[in-house]
C-alpha cells in the first residue's frame, strides 16, 4: 500500500512539474510575441513620423521656391535693370542716412592712427571701413591714406595695388591724381624714369586742380636733372 502511495505521489509531482514547465514555455512564447508586436508598432510609428517630416520638408521647399520665383523678374533684361537701379540707389544714398553707419567715426579713428604714424593700425581701420561700408563717402580717402601708409612703409607693391584700385574706381577724383604722383615716385625708385615722366604728364593733362598740376610739373622737372 505504501508503495502504491509513493508511486502516486511521484506521478503527481511529475505532472505538476510538467504543467509548470509547459506554462513557463507558453508564457515566454506568447510574451515574446507580444513584445515583438509592440516593437513593430513602435517602428511603424517612427517610419510614419519620418515620412511625414519628409513630406513637410518637401512642401516647405516647394513653397520657398515659388516665393523666390514670384519675387524675381521673369525677364532677364528686366532683372538686370532692377539690379542696376538698386545699385545706383545705394550709390546715391548718403552714408549718414543709416543709423548703424559708423564709417565716419572709423575714418576719424584711422586718421588719428595715420597722424600718430601708427600705420599698421591705420591700414587695418581704413580697410575695415571699406569692407563694412562699401558705399561710404569716406571710401576714396580711405584708399588714398592706405596707399600712402604702404608708401611710407616702403611696401610699394601694396601701395601700387591700391593706386590701381583708385584709378579703376575713381578715375576723376583729385585724390586719385595725388596718389598717382606716388606711382611716379615709385617708378623713380625703381629707376623707371620714362614711366615716371609719363605718369607726371598724365596727371598734368587729366586733372584740373592747380596744386596737383604744379606738383606733377615740379616732379617732372626734377627728372630732367
Amino acid at each position: 500500500m505504501k508503495s502504491q502511495n509513493s508511486v502516486f505521489i511521484v506521478f503527481c509531482l511529475c505532472l505538476t512539474l510538467g504543467l509548470v514547465t509547459a506554462f513557463s514555455v507558453f508564457s515566454r512564447y506568447f510574451g515574446s510575441g507580444q513584445n515583438q508586436e509592440i516593437r513593430l508598432t513602435q517602428l511603424q510609428k517612427q517610419i510614419d513620423k519620418e515620412n511625414f517630416e519628409k513630406e513637410l520638408l518637401a512642401y516647405q521647399l516647394k513653397d520657398i521656391q515659388q516665393s523666390v520665383a514670384s519675387a524675381l523678374p521673369s525677364n532677364k533684361k528686366l532683372q538686370a535693370q532692377t539690379d542696376l537701379k538698386n545699385f545706383a540707389s545705394a550709390l546715391r544714398k548718403p552714408a549718414s542716412e543709416s543709423e548703424l553707419d559708423m564709417s565716419g567715426a572709423m575714418f576719424e579713428r584711422a586718421k588719428t592712427y595715420f597722424t600718430d604714424k601708427e600705420f599698421d593700425k591705420a591700414i587695418s581701420e581704413f580697410r575695415k571701413l571699406t569692407e563694412q561700408y562699401p558705399f561710404s563717402q569716406h571710401n576714396v580717402e580711405s584708399r588714398f591714406f592706405m596707399a600712402e601708409c604702404y608708401f611710407v612703409k616702403k611696401d610699394y607693391k601694396s601701395s601700387l595695388s591700391l593706386i590701381d584700385e583708385m584709378v579703376s574706381l575713381y578715375p576723376d577724383n583729385e585724390l586719385t591724381g595725388f596718389i598717382l604722383l606716388r606711382m611716379g615716385q615709385i617708378s623713380e625708385i625703381n629707376n623707371q624714369y620714362e614711366e615716371a615722366s609719363e605718369v607726371y604728364r598724365t596727371v598734368q593733362k587729366n586733372f584740373k586742380n592747380d596744386k596737383l598740376k604744379a606738383q606733377a610739373k615740379q616732379l617732372a622737372k626734377n627728372l630732367e636733372y
